[in-house]
């Protein structure tokens, strides 16, 4: 891999840390996408971080559930549903544009649709492995 390549896989990495981590507090942004990109960015670029993910307490069984199992557990599902739901009645409470909080309708209901037709982890799949 490139130098350029390597940078820039490593700045979206970070980019996606960042905005994983906003996204455990703002219920519009989502924090698994923009965990997984930035594992996978790191996996390829700084064994360092690529090791902070797998290691930090919430996102390290997040990662790795999704590396073994391709999965996501119900828990993050229903949170993200719900976050979505306050963020869209939020938005129709607020004095926004009809047209923005009809696309903010649409496309939140396509990312809960795409997120609930992601396989669901069972208990015993979300294990983390010893090291």
């Amino acid at each position: 891999m490139n130098s350029t390549s390597r940078i820039s896989l490593q700045v979206l990495g970070f980019i996606s840390l960042i905005l994983g981590f906003i996204g455990a507090f703002v219920p519009v942004l989502p924090t698994t996408p923009f965990i997984l990109v930035s594992a996978w960015c790191f996996a390829k670029t700084s064994p360092k971080w690529h090791r902070y993910i797998h290691d930090h307490r919430e996102f390290g069984p997040m990662v790795e559930n999704w590396r073994k199992n391709r999965s996501i557990a119900l828990k993050h599902k229903i949170t993200a549903t719900a976050m979505m739901a306050l963020s869209l009645t939020g938005a129709w409470l607020s004095d926004l544009p009809k047209e923005f909080k009809a696309g903010l309708s649409l496309g939140l209901a396509i990312i809960c649709f795409a997120l609930w037709l992601v396989k669901t982890a069972t208990s015993s799949s979300i294990q983390r492995t010893p090291k």
